[in-house]
């Protein structure tokens, strides 16, 4: 070890250095202020220390953040002034319990010493190892260059510090990364962890395996780069002596169920590190499921939220029999639930009704699924025993003309991106199209990466045909070496605009109501501002406003209500006594019109609102859609939180339905505009008879010329199809193959398709 000093003395940072802090570890990423330890370092006669990488004064030491994890070191000796450095070293290790590190006044540490971790070849030691030093997440385990990000950004040159010699900037710039413009908007792989997020300590350590293996040693990352099935052999095949395997033995068998699981609900094919960014609905949630479910435990209560979504009808039979092997084991599973299969096999079922909102919370019906069928009062019990019967339009619309021909079509061809298997696809305008396939087999890929942008651009440039490479070129899609995702596209012309809607959040603020979300409260406060009574005091539009002073109840502030903080309890809320939960000023409740000031009209529910404004066309209109969807019973100023999942997911389609409205102008000219919309299973969190509901709508949006795909798993949409397209067989890269497009019955021909089985069954009930 005196050696090693010796040697890291000798070097040129060294001597250069004005001081040279022996420094010994005595926290290691533990929370508190941290104040008795600065006590005893005082108390010692030391009078440097070092509180998580800044030198300090031991009598300037200040109390620490006690809810953050801090890192501690005292200064033992300075060996620039330090007679007996052999004799420091001695005792640095002693303090550091077997560790110590060498220090400049910049911060940068010249060489670890210790008696337990050094590399015998070149005499190398490192600090003791925690599970931060394996997390990407953890400044102690994050490759310093990316911080764990696998790549870099632009945006990390932007935000350079220069007092920081860890910063990204600095670190990029000696692998000759001299500006943002040298990195790609998508991100360019990291030069120093190539991807890996780890930094170097965490990527050098490494577990072996038990010959005849024939497998090298393997770090973390490399590990996590595996299958769940390739990582179930891995650990199974590891080399491991009686320490080792006293510790795996609790840990291995939980990671094993848990990577069962995924194999079992067909997720084998993802590999461990995959970014979770690029997981479909149906992927994701499964892997929610699996750290859930995926346990030996028995004796346990689950309650679990629809499991069901994003999952192809393939998919959910595992599903179902996995839970069917949780109940096996003892455990007892309370499912919230809308697919009718699930329902179907479950023990008991409990029906609340009849309808949603104020129309809603009672108990209609509870008993096994065939009592609920049974049930007079069910609702639910009516759709198990008779469904939706196909098409709820009595016919499907045509595909081809005389000719045996496709007018007009939306083409895309050549179409190679992440998994897709270069084919033409082909869209008939004005027809509803669904999107059926497992989860993982690229739909989201083909439809919202790669049409959606493409079709965007297409409208945006009045381009006819569009190439892939002038794609490519004017938007900057595909990452450096990788293939253009797609020949051609033509048709584009025929849409004004392309609608995508999707499934992330709406936001969900308090003050974030469903009026303000589908932004007519703007066109409501302009209509109350236009009121003589308003134009006479001189209030505009802004002054209706529960988010501005004047408007605004000055006790709520525009809130409503009034936040309670109780001592040990959750936060509670109560009606503000002066407004009484309208959120407006006194000053504005005798502006009215037809009896109801601003605060009141808030207070109405859709299905009064769409009356309401029957003078109001736009209004009207955004109202009545609001109603179509089964969201009539919930109130214009309803605050966003109190919203359920599907909820929200229907009035953000709500929102994008009537964004595709005509204008007055359209209106008055008879140009009706011809939309592409791209849904993404719309029917999250919807009732049997909500998704009927939503069936309306969408044949409602083709009558009127627009062109409707939809990306689904649920069976009674895929069965409305005019015109459906699947892709397959199965998710990942042995996916991303068109199996068919074309009318729904050829569909079912298709003995290769895993969603015909399914559908033939629904269709024949």
């Amino acid at each position: 070890m005196k050696k090693l000093l010796a040697r890291v003395l000798d070097t040129p940072k060294a001597k250069k250095a004005k001081h040279l802090y022996l420094c010994a570890p005595l926290i290691r990423g533990r929370k508190g202020h941290h104040q008795p330890i600065a006590t005893w370092i005082e108390n010692q006669g030391y009078e440097l220390m070092r509180a998580d990488g800044k030198l300090t004064r031991v009598d300037a030491f200040q109390k620490l953040d006690r809810y953050k994890e801090h890192d501690i070191e005292v200064v033992v000796a300075d060996l620039k002034t330090e007679e007996k450095p052999g004799a420091a070293l001695d005792l640095a290790l002693r303090v550091g319990k077997g560790a110590c590190f060498l220090l400049t006044p910049q911060g940068d540490v010249l060489s670890w010493f210790s008696t337990t971790r050094t590399d015998i070849e070149t005499g190398e030691s490192f600090p003791e190892l925690d599970p931060k030093n394996f997390s990407f997440n953890s400044p102690r385990g994050w490759c310093p260059t990316c911080r764990g990000h696998g790549r870099v950004f632009p945006w990390m040159m932007e935000e350079a510090d220069e007092e920081d010699k860890d910063d990204p900037a600095a670190r990029l710039r000696e692998f000759g990364v001299d500006s943002a413009e040298d990195l790609s908007d998508n991100g360019t792989p990291c030069p120093e962890c190539h991807g890996a997020r780890l930094n170097r300590i965490g990527r050098s350590v490494k577990l072996h395996f038990r010959a005849p293996a024939k497998q090298a040693p393997l770090s973390l990352p490399g590990l996590l780069a595996s299958t769940p099935s390739q990582l179930l052999g891995h650990l199974r095949a590891l080399e491991l002596d009686a320490r080792g395997k006293l510790i795996t033995q609790d840990i291995v068998p939980q990671i094993e169920e848990r990577l069962k699981f995924l194999d079992h609900v067909g997720l084998a094919y993802l590999s461990l590190d995959r970014p979770t960014e690029t997981l479909s609905g149906g992927e994701a949630q499964r892997i929610r499921l699996a750290a859930q479910l995926g346990t030996n435990l028995a004796g346990v209560l689950y309650v679990l939220d629809e499991p069901s979504i994003g999952l192809h009808a393939r998919d959910n039979d595992r599903l179902i029999e996995t839970l069917q092997s949780l109940r096996a084991k003892g455990n007892t599973l309370l499912v919230v639930e809308h697919d009718d299969e699930l329902m179907a096999r479950a023990d008991r079922i409990i029906d609340l009704g009849p309808a949603a909102g104020i129309h809603g919370g009672e108990l209609l019906a509870h008993g096994t699924p065939a009592e609920i069928r049974a049930s007079a009062n069910s609702l639910t019990g009516l759709f198990l025993a008779k469904g939706i019967k196909h098409p709820l339009r009595g016919a499907y619309r045509p595909i081809e003309n005389q000719k045996s021909k496709i007018e007009n079509p939306l083409t895309l061809t050549g179409v190679q991106f992440r998994n897709l298997k270069n084919f033409d696809l082909t869209l008939p305008p004005a027809r509803l199209i669904m999107v059926a396939g497992p989860s993982g087999a690229g739909k989201s890929t083909l439809f919202r990466d790669v049409l959606q942008p493409a079709v965007a651009h297409a409208i945006k440039t009045k381009a006819k045909k569009l190439t892939g490479r002038e794609f490519v070129k004017a938007t900057g899609f595909a990452t450096e070496g990788a293939p253009v995702p797609f020949d051609a596209l033509t048709g584009a012309g025929a849409f004004r605009s392309v609608i995508e809607v999707d499934q992330s959040p709406i936001g969900k603020t308090p003050r974030s109501t469903p009026a303000t979300y589908l932004g007519i409260f703007d066109l409501i406060r302009q209509f109350f501002a236009s009121l003589p009574e308003s134009k006479i005091r001189g209030y505009a539009a802004g002054r209706f406003s529960f988010n501005t002073a004047g408007g605004r109840c000055p006790t709520c502030e525009g809130a409503g209500r009034i936040k309670l903080e109780m001592a040990f309890m959750p936060d509670t809320y109560l009606p503000c006594d002066d407004c009484r939960g309208s959120r407006y000023s006194p000053d504005l409740d005798d502006i009215a019109w037809k009896g109801k000031n601003i605060g009141q009209v808030l207070q109405l529910t859709f299905e009064e609102a769409a009356v309401f404004f029957d003078f109001h066309s736009q209004l009207s209109q955004v109202c009545k859609l609001m109603v179509d969807c089964g969201l009539g019973y919930l109130t214009l100023g309803q605050s966003s939180p109190t919203l359920s999942g599907g909820e929200a997911q229907r009035l953000k389609l709500v929102t994008e339905l009537s964004a595709g409205l005509a204008t007055y102008r359209e209106r008055s000219r008879g140009t009706l505009p011809r939309n592409l919309y791209l849904l993404e299973e719309p029917t999250i969190g919807l009732h049997l008879s909500d998704c009927e509901k939503l069936i309306h709508v969408l044949h409602s949006l083709v009558d009127h010329g627009h062109t409707v795909v939809v990306i689904e798993h649920h069976l009674d949409l895929l069965a409305e199809a005019d015109y459906i397209i699947e892709l397959g067989p199965v998710g990942g890269p042995d996916g991303g193959e068109l199996l068919y497009q074309g009318e729904l019955s050829g569909l079912l021909k298709v003995k290769r398709s895993p969603t015909a089985p399914y559908l033939r069954t629904k269709l024949k009930k």
